[in-house]
C-alpha cells in the first residue's frame, strides 16, 4: 500500500467490435459501469459477447498537480481476457489472463497537461483457448460468463528514478523473510525492512534490492483464527542515504503443515492440530457475476462465516478481490484456493497450451501468496482440465513449500500424491478411507449440499412444496420436493424447508461428521456459502438477506466440531479386525438395478420378512469384488443380508453403526448401499461412492427413537 492513488471505477464509455478489430471503434454504444463485467446487469449493459467480439472501453482522466514529475502506473484487479490498453493514443501494454492483477506504466503517453484519454481493448475467447476459464459458460442460468474488466482499476503515482515493484513475504513461527524486487534503476539501492506491533518497531533488517532479509522476532504472536494478529510491514527503498520510495504491509506469522496422531495424518497449525470447517465460496452475486457489489459486502461475507462458527473458507475455481483475503487475514479465516481450471473436458493439452496455463497458475500464486489466512492450494477439482498430476503437484510445491497442497480434489486421485486426500460425499453419512489405509491427511473437500429454496430471495422465485419424489437420489436438484421428516435415508443432495427442518437434519449430519473425527478427518467444506442461482444449497440465500438457520444456532452446532469427538465403545468389532460369524441370506436385486439405478431402487424398496428368509452362518468379512477378503465372499448378483444378536448392559443415550465398504478394480462413480434395521424395524441406511480401488468407512447416528425403542 501507498498513500496516493485514484481509482478508476465508475462509468466508460464502451463499444462491442469484431475481435480482429485493431483500430478503436468510431463511437461508443453507451456507457458501463466498471468494474463490473459486460454480462452483469449492473453494469449497465448486461449483454453477452462472443469469442468472435472484443469489448471497446473509453474514459478521460486528469492527473493531479501534486503527482508532477512522478512515474504513473495503470493498476488492473482483474480483466478477461487479452487486455490492450492505450493512452493518448500510445499503446502501454497487454496482459493475458482473466484472474490476476497487473500493471502498465503509462508514463511516456502522458499528454503535457489536461485531460489523459484513456482506451482499454479486452477479448475473451471464452473457451476456445486451454486457458484459465473456472466455471464459466454461456448459459445464464448457470455459471455465467464475466467477460472484460471484471475488478477495480486504478492510478498510482511512483519514483520515476526506482520503485518497489513487489514484497514478497514468507513467516514461520519466530522469523519473518523479506524479499522487495524494485522496478527502474536499482543500482546503488537497498531496502530497509520495519517489523512494527502497532507502531513499536520489533525487528528490522536491510538487503540490497531483490536479494531476501530476515527479521527474527522474539516472542512472537502467532497468527490463528482464534487470534488472528497482523504485524505492520514497513519497507524503504533509499540510494545513498535518501529515502526513494516507502510502502507498508502486514503479516501473520503462523506455519503449517502436517503431523502424525493416532488417528492419522493430521493438519497442523503452529504444531497444533486443527480442524477445519468452511464453505466452498463459488462467489456469484445478483445482477453483478464474479465481482462483489463492495469491500463491504466481502467483509460481511467474511464476519458472517466467524459468527456461524466457521474457521476455514474454500475459494472455489476463481480468485476474489485480494480485499476479501485481507478481511479473512484480520478476521482469522483460514483460506482454501483453488488454482483455476482450463475448460474442464480438455484433459490432454499441447505442450505450449498446458505451459500458459501453468503461467496463469503463477500469477494467481504470486498475487496471493503474502496472505497468512491461504494454507493450501488445490490444484485440480474433479478432474476439470486435469493432466500431468504428478509433474504439476512437483511444480506447485517447488513454487510454494510453506502451504500444503491437494493435488485432486473429488475425483482423479493419484494415491500418495499431495498432502491431502481430498473426497467428495453428499450424502448425510459421508465415508472417509478406512484409518491406516492412507498416508495423507483426509478432508472432505466438498460435501454437504442439502438444498432449500426461500423464495423471493432466490434467483428462480420458486418454492419448497409437497409432491411425490422424482428421483430420491438427487434429491437437491428437485427442490420442489422437501424431505423435512426423512431422517433415516441417507439421500444425495437431499431438499428442505428453510429454518428448523433444514437446522434438524443439518444438525445430524454434523454429528456423523464429528464422529469421523475419530476414523481421521480433518477437515470439512460444506457445499456451499450461498445459493447459487439454480443451485439453492447454500446457508445463505441468493441475495444474501436470508440465512436459512439461525446463526447463532448454526454457530452453536458448527462449535462440536473443534472439540475432542465422543469417544466410541466399540459393541461389535468388524471382521476385518476381529472375526465375526453372521447369520446371512440373499435377495434379489430390485427392479431397475445398475450402476446408479440400483441405489435409487435399494432407497425405495421395502423391508423384507426377514423370518421367511433362509439363513445360514457365515464369516465375515463379506466380499464381491475380483480379489475377495479372506473370509468369506458372495458374487454381487444379489443383494446380501447379514443379521447379528448382541445384548447391552444398559441402553446408551447414543448409538452408531460403522459401515465399512470396499471397492476394487475399475471403482469410478461406483456406489455401495447398506440398510440398517434394528429389531426389525428399518432405521438408517448408507450409500458410499467410490472413485477408486480402496475401502472407505461411514458413521451412521442411529435415530434416538431407535435406540430407546
Amino acid at each position: 500500500m501507498r498513500q496516493r492513488w485514484r481509482t478508476l471505477n465508475g462509468l466508460w464509455d464502451y463499444a462491442v467490435a469484431p475481435a480482429v478489430a485493431e483500430k478503436r471503434p468510431a463511437g461508443w454504444a453507451g456507457q458501463i459501469l466498471v468494474p463490473f463485467s459486460i454480462e452483469a446487469p449492473l453494469s449497465g449493459v448486461g449483454r453477452h459477447v462472443t469469442a468472435e467480439e472484443a469489448i471497446w472501453y473509453h474514459r478521460t482522466f486528469e492527473v493531479p498537480e501534486e503527482w508532477a514529475g512522478q512515474s504513473l502506473l495503470l493498476h488492473f484487479e482483474a480483466a478477461d481476457f487479452e487486455t490492450t490498453a492505450w493512452v493518448n493514443g500510445k499503446r502501454v501494454g497487454t496482459h493475458r489472463g482473466g484472474y490476476d492483477a497487473f500493471t502498465f506504466d503509462f508514463t511516456r503517453a502522458l499528454a503535457a497537461s489536461g485531460p489523459q484519454d484513456l482506451v482499454v481493448k479486452v477479448h475473451d475467447p471464452q473457451g476456445t483457448l486451454y486457458r484459465a476459464l473456472g466455471k464459466q459458460t454461456a448459459r445464464v442460468d448457470d455459471y455465467e460468463r464475466c467477460s472484460g474488466i471484471s475488478q477495480s482499476v486504478w492510478l498510482e503515482p511512483v519514483s520515476p528514478t526506482a520503485s518497489i515493484e513487489t514484497l514478497r513475504v514468507e513467516t514461520s513461527l519466530d522469523t519473518v523473510a523479506l524479499r522487495a524486487d524494485v522496478r527502474g534503476n536499482g543500482q546503488g539501492t537497498s531496502v530497509h525492512y520495519e517489523l512494527l506491533d502497532a507502531r513499536r518497531v520489533v525487528a528490522a533488517a536491510q538487503a540490497s534490492a531483490g536479494e531476501k532479509a530476515e527479521l527474527k522476532v522474539e516472542s512472537a504472536k502467532l497468527w490463528s483464527p482464534e487470534s488472528p494478529f497482523l504485524y505492520d510491514v514497513r519497507a524503504t527503498l533509499v540510494r545513498d542515504g535518501n529515502t526513494i520510495d516507502e510502502v507498508s504491509s502486514y503479516c501473520g506469522m503462523r506455519r503449517i503443515r502436517l503431523g502424525d496422531s493416532p488417528r492419522g495424518r493430521q493438519i497442523l497449525l503452529n504444531g497444533k492440530p486443527v480442524f477445519q470447517m468452511g464453505p466452498l465460496d463459488q462467489g456469484y452475486w445478483p445482477d453483478r457475476g464474479l465481482t462483489p457489489p463492495s469491500d463491504a459486502a466481502m467483509e460481511w461475507e467474511a464476519r458472517y462465516l466467524k459468527r456461524i462458527g466457521c474457521n476455514m473458507v474454500r475459494v472455489h475455481i476463481k480468485r476474489n478481490p485480494r480485499r476479501f483475503y485481507y478481511h479473512c487475514d484480520r478476521l482469522g479465516l483460514l483460506v482454501w484456493q483453488d488454482f483455476i481450471c482450463g475448460p474442464h473436458l480438455i484433459r490432454q493439452p499441447s505442450a505450449d497450451d498446458a505451459a500458459f496455463w501453468l503461467s496463469e497458475q503463477k500469477a494467481l500464486m504470486d498475487t496471493l501468496r503474502n496472505h497468512p489466512s491461504l494454507v493450501m492450494w488445490i490444484v485440480f477439482n474433479e478432474s476439470w482440465g486435469q493432466h500431468d498430476t504428478q509433474r504439476i503437484f512437483d511444480w506447485a510445491r517447488a513454487q510454494d513449500a510453506t502451504r500444503l497442497v491437494s493435488v485432486a480434489s473429488g475425483w482423479n486421485d493419484v494415491p500418495g500424491t499431495g498432502d491431502v486426500r481430498d473426497l467428495h460425499d453428499y450424502t448425510f453419512a459421508p465415508a472417509v478411507p478406512v484409518p491406516g489405509t492412507e498416508n495423507r491427511a483426509v478432508v472432505l473437500g466438498e460435501c454437504g449440499g442439502f438444498a432449500s429454496a426461500v423464495p423471493p430471495h432466490n434467483w428462480t422465485g420458486r418454492s419448497n412444496r409437497s409432491g411425490a419424489v422424482s428421483n430420491p437420489l438427487y434429491g437437491g436438484f428437485d427442490p420442489g420436493v422437501p424431505r423435512d421428516d426423512d431422517t433415516i435415508h441417507d439421500i444425495f443432495r437431499p431438499t428442505f424447508t428453510s429454518g428448523e427442518p433444514f437446522e434438524r437434519q443439518y444438525a445430524r449430519f454434523i454429528e456423523n461428521l464429528r464422529l469421523l473425527r475419530n476414523s481421521g478427518l480433518t477437515a470439512a467444506v460444506y457445499t456451499q456459502m450461498t445459493d447459487m442461482k439454480r443451485e439453492e444449497n447454500g446457508w445463505l440465500s441468493f441475495d444474501r438477506e436470508v440465512s436459512k438457520m439461525d446463526p447463532d444456532r448454526l454457530a452453536a452446532i458448527h462449535r462440536g466440531l473443534y472439540q475432542e469427538p465422543p469417544r466410541q465403545t466399540v459393541l461389535l468389532p468388524p471382521s476385518s479386525q476381529q472375526p465375526q460369524t453372521w447369520e446371512t441370506a440373499t435377495l434379489p436385486l430390485p427392479a431397475g438395478a445398475g450402476r446408479q439405478g440400483y441405489t435409487v431402487a435399494a432407497l425405495l424398496q421395502k423391508s423384507p420378512d426377514f423370518d421367511a428368509l433362509t439363513w445360514r452362518p457365515a464369516a465375515g468379512p463379506f466380499d464381491n469384488t475380483d480379489r475377495p477378503v479372506p473370509g468369506g465372499s458372495w458374487d454381487g448378483r444379489t443383494r446380501l443380508v447379514l443379521r447379528r444378536s448382541f445384548e447391552l448392559n444398559e441402553v446408551p443415550a447414543a448409538a452408531s453403526v460403522r459401515v465399512y465398504a470396499r471397492s476394487s478394480g475399475e471403482a469410478r462413480h461406483t456406489w455401495t448401499h447398506a440398510r440398517i434395521h434394528l429389531n426389525g424395524a428399518f432405521v438408517a441406511d448408507e450409500t458410499t461412492r467410490f472413485e477408486r480401488e480402496e475401502s472407505k468407512v461411514a458413521e451412521v447416528m442411529l435415530p434416538p427413537e431407535a435406540i430407546a425403542g
